[in-house]
C-alpha cells in the first residue's frame, strides 16, 4: 500500500506472494496513490483482489488492475466488450458487474451498486 508523506511515496512491503503494485501512466495520472482491496459478494465470497488507484469511490474495476484471479488473465483473452462475460459470484450467482469500455479505451467491469463490498488490505 502507499502512504504519501511530504511528496514521497512509501510502499508497504506486505504484499501477497506474486503481487506487485502496477505503476504506469494511469497510476501517475491519479496522483500516485494506490492501495489493494478485496472485492466480495454480499454472500461473503471473495471475487478477486484489486488495485484501486487514486481517491474516490470504486465504480468500475479495470481488467489490468485485477490480481490473483482467473479474471486477471481475461484481458489477454478478450478482444472487446462483447467477448467479456458478466461478473458473477461463483457461490450465489449474483451479477456483481457488467462489462464496459471506458472512454480511455480500457476494458472494465461496471460494478452494480449494493451488490458487492470492499475490504481494504
Amino acid at each position: 500500500m502507499l502512504r504519501p508523506r511530504n511528496g514521497v511515496i512509501f510502499w508497504r512491503k506486505q504484499l501477497n506472494k506474486g503481487m506487485e503494485m502496477k505503476k504506469d501512466a494511469y497510476f501517475r495520472n491519479r496522483g500516485g496513490v494506490a492501495y489493494l482491496c478485496r472485492i466480495l459478494c454480499l454472500c461473503g465470497e471473495v471475487l478477486f483482489t484489486y488495485q484501486k488507484d487514486g481517491r474516490g469511490s470504486l465504480k468500475r474495476c479495470y481488467l489490468n488492475r485485477i490480481m490473483d484471479s482467473d479474471l486477471a488473465t481475461l484481458e489477454k483473452k478478450v478482444k472487446g466488450v462483447s467477448d467479456m462475460p458478466n461478473l458473477a459470484c461463483p457461490r450465489c450467482g449474483e451479477i456483481v458487474g457488467t462489462p464496459m469500455l471506458h472512454w480511455e479505451g480500457r476494458l472494465a467491469f461496471k460494478l452494480r451498486i449494493g451488490r458487492w463490498r470492499k475490504e481494504r488490505m
